[in-house]
């Protein structure tokens, strides 16, 4: 994705001119809170696709058509927080897509914990920090992010393809990248009781009608997003909840995400020697910062604004070496349901693939550092039963770990068409064929599988 094609300024009279069977204005007004300043100009991100909605389907479907679907819409959203009778369908559905038996279903607890998470998961992850992300899990969370940031800066200089201007441009935007670890201290601040009340005050939650706080909580989540319409941008926001799985980079904002929930095993722990840490959450950490130059991050800058700041000759390396990554993982395929081969998508792919293998090379030599300094020190100690494996080689173990998963045929040909993530057994082979240190480690013969003579590289 080209960041700078999806910024595209509009009015409403424009927008209108270019989509007349959809009335923005009347959209716009009723979205917009009474108290915030009239909004006259919009981002579109895809002005071709809103003129084709309006001129290829809205304009040839029949009324009845288009609200047959907007009904539909509105079943699929709603469904999943109705009675099993209602459920049932869709669930029978959802499984033909994905190749399931349509009788086994989520536990109900799990469906009320996704709306918890969902409207009230800063409170909800209050109480997950106090149980599971102690101060010091944070601190030392900290300073892996630290040690792989001074990892990453330590490489531009070696990268021969990048010129002084860029490699300056790079390095400043390096510096400049946020960190934000564990929870979020303001916008709210998730340890105080004060804070998140008055975050939460607006939203009505009645513990005995789960369908009325489902459409409430979706409504204030909406109007939570609308009342920033006009003013200045916030960025002590997260957009992910204490308690959730998952890490991201925020191009805009220039910042590298840690929810604590992902600061868990197998990704990481407290207990866990160094070697384990930094083959689970390190490459995390490095993926994330690698995102800040894949082919979509690479558009912004220091501050974040959509900026080239790239020269021409280094965007031509870049490209060109990119081009290596499309190709390796445009060769790996899934089986599709009829046993037939599937190709992973390599363009579709690229950031995500860009971002693995710079994650593993940076954890890989921010651990190595700090090993090679104190091998016998305690956050590097053998694990019992493993004494014959080495820590070099359970670093990569430990990174294949984090990725293990199961999902039938359907789901894997569902995944490798809309998912911008390799799936996750090409994620792992695809690094480590890339990474040198992986092939020392493990003594693979040069030109075999797991050591082409063509690695891909490029952070």
């Amino acid at each position: 994705m080209d960041p700078s094609k999806i910024y595209n300024p509009k009015t409403l009279s424009q927008l209108t001119k270019l989509s007349p069977k959809v009335d923005w204005d009347l959209l716009v007004t009723r979205l917009l809170p009474s108290t915030a300043p009239h909004q006259d100009v919009i981002i579109v991100s895809s002005p071709s696709y809103l003129e084709k909605l309006s001129a290829e389907v809205l304009a040839q479907s029949t009324q009845r058509t288009i609200q047959a679907y907007l009904l539909w819409r509105v079943i699929n959203e709603y469904a999943p927080a109705l009675s099993e009778e209602i459920r049932k369908p869709l669930q029978r559905l959802t499984a033909k897509l994905r190749g399931t038996n349509a009788k086994v279903t989520k536990p109900r607890w799990e469906t009320c914990l996704d709306q918890v998470d969902l409207s009230l998961g800063f409170i909800a992850g209050r109480y997950f920090v106090m149980e599971k992300f102690r101060p010091e899990t944070k601190a030392r969370a900290d300073e892996f992010v630290k040690a792989i940031k001074e990892s990453f800066l330590n490489r531009l200089p070696e990268l021969e393809w990048l010129d002084e201007a860029t490699r300056k441009h790079a390095i400043e935007k390096v510096d400049a990248l946020v960190r934000k670890v564990g929870y979020p201290t303001k916008s709210p601040n998730v340890m105080s009781p004060v804070a998140l009340s008055d975050y939460y005050s607006e939203l009505v939650i009645d513990g005995d009608d789960f369908f009325g706080n489902y459409l409430r909580g979706r409504q204030w989540l909406v109007m939570k997003d609308w009342r920033q319409a006009g003013k200045p941008t916030d960025k002590s926001t997260w957009e992910m909840t204490p308690a959730t799985v998952n890490a991201y980079y925020n191009p805009p904002y220039n910042e590298i995400v840690f929810p604590a929930g992902i600061l868990q095993s197998p990704f990481f722990s407290g207990e866990y020697p160094d070697y384990l840490n930094y083959g689970g959450i390190g490459a995390v950490v490095g993926h994330e910062l690698s995102h800040s130059f894949d082919n979509n991050g690479r558009h912004f800058d220091a501050k974040g604004r959509l900026s080239e700041w790239w020269t021409k000759e280094t965007l031509e390396a870049f490209e060109k070496k990119t081009s290596c990554f499309v190709d390796q993982y445009g060769n790996f395929t899934m089986e599709d349901e009829s046993g037939d081969p599937i190709h992973v998508n390599g363009q579709l792919t690229l950031g995500e693939n860009v971002a693995d293998n710079g994650g593993i090379r940076q954890s890989y030599v921010a651990w190595k550092r700090h090993y090679d300094k104190n091998k016998d020190g305690k956050e590097n100690m053998l694990l019992p039963g493993l004494e014959n494996i080495t820590p070099e080689q359970l670093f990569f173990i430990n990174y294949g770990r984090i990725w293990c998963g199961k999902s039938t045929k359907a789901q894997a040909k569902q995944s490798i068409l809309v998912d911008e993530h390799s799936p996750p057994k090409w994620r792992v082979i695809g690094a480590l064929q890339n990474s040198k240190y992986f092939a020392e480690v493990f003594k693979c013969p040069a030109g075999s599988p797991m050591n082409p003579v063509d690695k891909c590289d490029l952070w």
